[in-house]
This record gives structure tokens, sequence and C-alpha cells, in this order.
């Protein structure tokens, strides 16, 4: 069950984010719900929680609250309602459910051309396919380049710690390279996806 706590966590967390800087927590919540927080503010928080409970429940929090801190640079807990937040948590939502689904098949799709290829090229495992070069070039990012397999694939290899790349390598996936935070993220979020897949090598 989602408290009052945290939501207002999750409150902090994306305003700490959206403002570049940290934040604390206070000790006592309860203290400070009851003494700090005006009455206004207490009962968008408790509302909030109720919902996240109810019909919210199918609700990340965390970018709920990032969508209230991209509509209003002062987003504050009385605005948890506002349409205009739920209207960009429902399109970002939409769209990460198309980038799950495309994800997914793009993990599935590189992952049986490498079982294909390791087949075909009598390679003992994926581990070892990760350490082979041609030249200087690893070869899975040469597979990269031609589309063999997909960047989602390379980030998760990375992650996985099968595959480590160099800096001659480096330059040749700037894209990756450049959004690989991004990419795990895009990962995390199809975690369960990812650990059947894992058992499939």
């Amino acid at each position: 069950m989602i408290t009052a706590e945290d939501v207002y966590i999750e409150f902090r967390r994306a305003q700490a984010q959206f403002n570049n800087r940290g934040y604390r927590i206070p000790k006592d919540f309860e203290k400070h719900l009851k003494t700090k927080m005006s009455d206004k503010n207490r009962e968008a928080l408790e509302m909030a929680t109720k919902f996240f409970n109810t019909k919210w429940k199918n609700i990340n929090i965390f970018r709920y609250m990032e969508c209230g801190f991209n509509v209003y640079k002062t987003f504050t807990y009385t605005r948890f309602f506002d349409t205009k937040v739920m209207n960009l948590y429902k399109q970002r939502d939409k769209n990460l459910k198309r980038e799950m689904t495309i994800c997914k098949r793009s993990l599935k799709d590189s992952l049986l051309f490498v079982k294909q290829y390791i087949k075909e090229n009598h390679i003992s495992s994926v581990s070892r396919y990760c350490m082979i070069k041609n030249g200087y070039v690893n070869i899975v990012i040469e597979h990269y380049l031609n589309n063999y397999v997909d960047k989602y694939f390379i980030v998760w290899l990375i992650k996985q710690k099968m595959l480590k790349i160099d800096d001659e390598n480096l330059v040749l996936i700037p894209y990756i390279s450049e959004l690989y935070r991004e990419l795990l993220v895009k990962l995390d979020e199809v975690k369960d996806f990812t650990n059947k897949l894992k058992e499939l090598i």
C-alpha cells in the first residue's frame, strides 16, 4: 500500500531532479505533515495518496511528478489533480508503452540473430561472441552498425558485463554513448522481459 510519505518522497525526488539539486526527507514524517505543511498541501497529499492506491494505482508516481514539473516550474501539491499534468502523463505513458514494445521486439530479434550467428560460426557462447573482433572492431559493434542487432541489445550486453567497449569502439556508437543512461532506464522498464532473455542465452 502506498503511503503519504511514499508520494511525498517521489514528489521531492522529481523536484530535486528538475532543479538539479539534492533533497532531504524529514526524520519524522508525521510531525512534518502536521506541523510544517499547510492544510491545503496536506489535504492534497492525502487525497493523492488515496488516488494512487485506487483509481491511479497503475500510474508511476515518480513519472507523474516529473510531468508536473514539466508543466509547471512551480509544481505544488495542490496541482496534483491538474488535467494538463494528467494529459501529459497519459501521452508519455502511451509513448513509453510503444517504446517498450519496440524494445522487447528488438531485443528478441537481436538475440535470435546472435544465436544463429554463434551456431553457424561454432562459437561457444554469447559472452565469447562479445569478445570477438574484426580488426579492432568488436563483431557485435559491427553487427550493430549493419543493423543486425539493436541499441537496446548493446546496452543490455554492457549491463550484463558481457561486453566491454574500448575507446576505439566507443567512437563508433555515439548515439548509444550519448543516450546510455536513458536507454538503461528504458531497459529497466522491461526488466521482467530481460530476465527471461537472460535465461535464453
